[in-house]
């Protein structure tokens, strides 16, 4: 799916011995295309542990300048998958896989420029990640085996029946064989998306929660990743949702944040402090930030919501109808309900 508006999207690199000597790293031309217009000339490239690298946007050469300390700091020597997550703003959440497919124990440290101490990173704290390599356009197996260094994060054990969310919300139902240490899901994957939607489809990394959902996020040959077609309502399953009603405030250009209504508290309590959800219209995603105001009373829409009210051409007075499955708090199918002149 050609993505309209701005969602969380992903790009990957694979380093090679000679990348990890070079302060420069090419990011995948579709990605550059599509966002080099909204990309900050300088900004950071932050880990897990709080860690963030300043590094610059040099859109000529489609490449990112300063990553040689971040190589030296991970002690990085190749073979390592870089995972960047852009949302739009000044920043890059940056995760790392290591050589066994399991995302790294990452050094407890940070930049040598930041005084502040690192956080901890833990499972229940963001999740863990492992990557699979696979061509889903000819036959393939079912199974898949789980890097032996993942398994060990996962002390408390991996659940026998796994919620695999996909990128547009679909959640469907994946089955772990405890005994011989594999994951059955790509079969079920198939059939819900289909043989065209998974031909150009090179890398899968998954995050688990730490509890029973793992999201699935496929990268195509470029190494950027595919948001496939569809919504989590799409067929016409509904669970939960929370409405908006847009406000002079709203449509500031400098806006601090739209707030939900208490009603949803409930819903907005899944969510935790600081989270993101997916939203979709027709052909469009959105990825947008959702976190509490400094009181815990109220949780509010951050990032992400310019790009949003631009693309949706919001005006005051309208609604917004949000909707979820009731597998998929994170992704939600939107409703613009205009204002009627009689009502202004």
């Amino acid at each position: 799916m050609e993505a309209c508006g701005l969602i969380c999207e992903k790009f990957a690199k694979l380093l090679s011995p000679s990348d990890v000597s070079s302060d420069e790293m090419s990011i995948p031309p579709e990605f550059c295309f599509k966002y080099d217009d909204r990309m900050a000339l300088a900004f950071n490239l932050i880990l897990r542990t709080g860690y963030r690298l300043p590094v610059r946007f040099n859109p000529d050469k489609g490449t990112l300048d300063g990553l040689l300390p971040l190589y030296r700091d991970l002690g990085l020597n190749g073979g390592e998958l870089l995972v960047l997550e852009y949302y739009g703003r000044f920043d890059m959440n940056l995760y790392v896989i290591g050589t066994n497919s399991s995302e790294i124990d990452y050094p407890h440290m940070v930049h040598d420029l930041q005084t502040c101490k690192p956080l901890k990173v833990t499972l229940a704290n963001g999740g863990w990640r492992f990557t699979i390599s696979v061509d889903l356009s000819a036959e393939f197996d079912d199974e898949i085996d789980l890097p032996q260094e993942f398994m060990d994060v996962c002390a408390t054990g991996f659940p026998r029946w796994a919620r695999m969310i996909l990128s547009n919300g679909k959640v469907f139902i994946g089955t772990y064989d405890r005994d011989r240490r594999k994951l059955s899901c790509l079969r079920t994957m198939h059939e819900i998306l289909g043989r065209d939607n998974l031909e150009n489809i090179h890398i899968l990394v998954f995050t688990y929660d730490g509890v029973c959902a793992l999201n699935v996020t496929a990268f195509d040959k470029e190494l950027v990743e595919i948001v496939f077609p569809g919504t989590p309502t799409s067929n016409g399953e509904r669970g939960y949702g929370f409405e908006i009603t847009v406000h002079h405030s709203h449509m500031l250009k400098f806006c601090h944040g739209v707030d939900i209504s208490r009603e949803y508290k409930d819903l907005c309590n899944v969510w935790g402090r600081r989270n993101y959800i997916n939203v979709y219209s027709g052909e469009s995603a959105w990825r947008l930030q959702v976190r509490k105001r400094s009181d815990w009373k109220r949780t509010t829409i951050h990032d992400g919501w310019l790009e949003f009210r631009e693309s949706l051409g919001l005006q005051v007075g309208a609604t917004l109808v949000f909707h979820c499955a009731k597998e998929s708090c994170y992704h939600f199918s939107v409703t613009v309900i205009k204002q009627e002149p009689d009502d202004i």
